[in-house]
């Protein structure tokens, strides 16, 4: 009897050791030191995030009723902008075809005041054509071309004359490429108009060039050679039309013969409705 308890009594003991053991294997197991985060046996389970409820704005009223054609037809541009979106939205939300003709018959509304501005907008250019340019403007190829031809005629009339108050400085380099594109150009210009040039070495003229604050190449200064006036008019290499442009804006600019605001002005356009300048009606 009593070495049956005392069976009993050890056997207690190690099934004691045994539970402490592993309980606290399982402590270890589920405790990180460096973190301190437990596991699921130490009642820390991450709690489940419930899912986040999208709240859909309330469906707007109906909008009020249309009045009569006649009276949509006298209401402003931005009330038939919000009495077409309103409309338009409420059939597409109902599908109803009363819904569906209603937004069709503001929408028909709005295309008939946008004709009908059309329509007095080609009346009023037809009475005056200095609104729109009309006189000004060919629209055939053929008469581009000649007011193209004229403006050139009298662009070049005009440099040509101009040669005998200006001349030019042109900034180079021996190690610029671009500047042997630009010699090309000027040898062109040179031909066609008697103007004055002299071509001035960038390196061995710092102070010439912080003058006229040129810091690159090729270069060109337009001078007037009695008030000594002057201004750029090619910093890199250029075209020859595009070259004429400038040497032809910058005289008339140097002379006081146009505005800032006039700068692109050909003299032909001067008092026109290509002149924005002009304030005649």
């Amino acid at each position: 009897m009593t070495c049956h308890f005392n069976n009993r009594l050890k056997f207690s003991n190690i099934s004691a050791t045994l539970l402490l053991l592993i309980s606290a294997n399982t402590i270890a197991v589920n405790y990180d030191s460096e973190t301190g985060k437990r596991g699921y046996w130490n009642d820390e389970v991450q709690p489940i995030k419930p899912v986040e409820t999208i709240v859909l704005p309330k469906a707007p009223k109906a909008p009020s009723s249309l009045p009569s054609t006649e009276v949509l037809m006298k209401l402003h541009p931005d009330q038939i902008k919000v009495l077409l979106v309103q409309w338009r939205k409420h059939a597409v939300h109902t599908l109803a075809p009363k819904d569906v003709s209603e937004a069709l018959r503001i929408q028909d509304v709005a295309r008939k005041k946008s004709a009908a501005y059309a329509a007095v907008v080609g009346l009023v250019n037809q009475m005056n054509p200095n609104l729109s340019l009309a006189d000004e403007l060919p629209i055939t190829n053929a008469g581009k071309q000649s007011q193209f031809n004229n403006r050139s005629r009298a662009m070049d009339d005009y440099i040509g004359k101009s040669a005998r108050s200006y001349g030019l400085l042109y900034f180079t380099s021996k190690t610029c490429e671009y500047c042997r594109v630009q010699d090309a150009v000027l040898s062109q210009f040179l031909n066609q108009f008697n103007y004055e040039i002299k071509t001035v070495e960038l390196s061995k003229n710092p102070m010439l060039a912080l003058k006229f604050n040129v810091k690159q190449t090729p270069s060109v200064i337009l001078v007037n050679q009695r008030t000594k006036k002057w201004i750029p008019v090619a910093f890199g290499a250029t075209s020859l039309p595009a070259f004429k442009e400038s040497v032809y804006r910058g005289v008339r600019y140097i002379q006081k013969e146009i505005t800032p605001a006039q700068f692109f002005t050909n003299e032909r356009d001067i008092g026109t409705g290509m002149d924005p300048t002009n304030k005649q009606q």
